[in-house]
């Protein structure tokens, strides 16, 4: 059977590697595109492309996108993933690190008119560079058969009481795509704060004896001393269950919601709304509300299990 194809849209990130790394082997891969988040924009591209590069996955393209949210100043999450944005671990400078494609969104317009099948698309960051392509690009909503979000939360967040971290920075583009039309699977802390990575995880990524390995090692250690959300029992990978939110729907209970964003610049910014009598409705917006977590933690080991030889 053919790998579905998907489209990657990041801001590595420590969860983001990790769910970089499932989805290349549980999908072919047609390119990644980066976006200003949990570091700037600079820094999420490098960390896409040494990721790749370490897992032996050179031969995929990487395109830094929006420096900045839509109407917004950045903010960034320096203070969980460092000043690089992936730190922890020491990556070899790569040969060409100062060549950058800095063209995503030409490179998803060339992309996504030759591409044959529906789209399939996964966003783990701020939701910038898919809502100002979409805007500039509406005849391709048609053509997309699905987006996965890791973004939002129903009720408590994780930058403010109110909101998570991707919708915080750019309130803007979540509301935008969030009423695009785009049929949507929305995996937000709800659900990302069941899925924790256990302390063990750490050593067991260490026994793998390979570079992968020990990078894995050395970026958790980091992120499990930093991530606020982390504790005892482990800390949420979040980015991860957008990827599993398209290759096993099945892990997750969803219900159908009309939601909205906070668009103001108050304490409320980022906020999800879920609008009185929701359903199903022209949004398709499908949020997940609850994860099998064991099913869910044994499918991401088997799909780690190719980097630990």
């Amino acid at each position: 059977m053919m790998m579905k194809s998907v489209y990657l849209d990041m801001d590595p990130g420590h969860d983001d590697v990790l769910a970089l790394l499932v989805a290349l082997t549980a999908f072919h891969v047609k390119g990644v595109t980066t976006v200003a988040g949990n570091q700037t924009v600079d820094k999420t591209y490098r960390n896409a492309r040494r990721v790749l590069d370490l897992a032996h996955y050179e031969a995929i393209s990487v395109h830094q996108g929006y420096a900045h949210p839509l109407f917004r100043p950045l903010v960034t999450a320096s203070h969980v993933h460092g000043s690089s944005g992936l730190d922890g671990y020491r990556f070899h400078p790569r040969t060409r690190e100062d060549e950058i494609l800095d063209d995503a969104q030409m490179w998803l317009a060339s992309e996504f008119l030759h591409e044959p099948d529906p789209i399939t698309w996964i966003a783990t960051g701020p939701l910038t560079n898919v809502a100002a392509f979409l805007m500039g690009n509406t005849h391709f909503i048609p053509h997309i058969e699905r987006l996965a979000i890791m973004g939002g939360s129903l009720n408590k967040g994780n930058i403010t009481p109110y909101a998570e971290f991707n919708f915080y920075v750019d309130p803007d583009a979540a509301d935008w795509v969030l009423a695009s039309g785009i049929p949507i699977r929305l995996v937000g802390l709800d659900v990302t704060h069941k899925a924790l990575l256990s302390p063990e995880a750490l050593e067991r990524f260490l026994t793998w004896g390979s570079e992968v390995g020990t990078m894995l090692h050395d970026i958790f250690t980091f992120y499990f001393d930093h991530e606020p959300d982390a504790g005892p029992g482990g800390a949420p990978v979040h980015d991860v269950l957008a990827v599993a939110a398209v290759a096993h729907p099945e892990f997750f209970s969803w219900q159908p919601m009309n939601i909205r964003v906070e668009r103001c610049h108050d304490v409320h910014r980022g906020q999800v709304i879920v609008v009185p009598g929701s359903g199903v409705d022209d949004r398709g917006v499908e949020v997940a509300i609850d994860i099998d977590v064991d099913r869910f933690f044994s499918w991401m080991w088997e799909m780690l299990d190719p980097y630990s030889r």
